[in-house]
């Protein structure tokens, strides 16, 4: 939450980031990786917090769709070897 709030008095670095942490066809994260080179699930970590700071700027924004997509994936979901961060 407070890197959200911080991150939302950058809106250069907000809107970048948005726009960087995007999914890929396979629906994983075109920018996050670990040290191996697998990507981590879409949304990551780092487009929660973005869209988390997104909402704080402008209460018109649709809210909860992050978590939501999160807890409808299958638990299973890292039985394709990648990682959820």
């Amino acid at each position: 939450m407070a890197l959200a709030n911080i991150l939302s008095e950058m809106p250069d670095l907000l809107e970048r980031t948005l726009e960087e942490h995007t999914p890929d066809a396979e629906g994983c994260c075109r920018e996050c990786r670990d040290a191996a080179g697998v990507s981590a699930t879409w949304p990551c970590v780092t487009r929660e917090l973005a869209e988390q700071a997104r909402s704080m700027n402008s209460p018109a924004a649709e809210t909860g769709t992050v978590a939501g997509r999160r807890r409808a994936r299958s638990l299973d979901a890292t039985a394709d070897g990648r990682h959820r961060s």
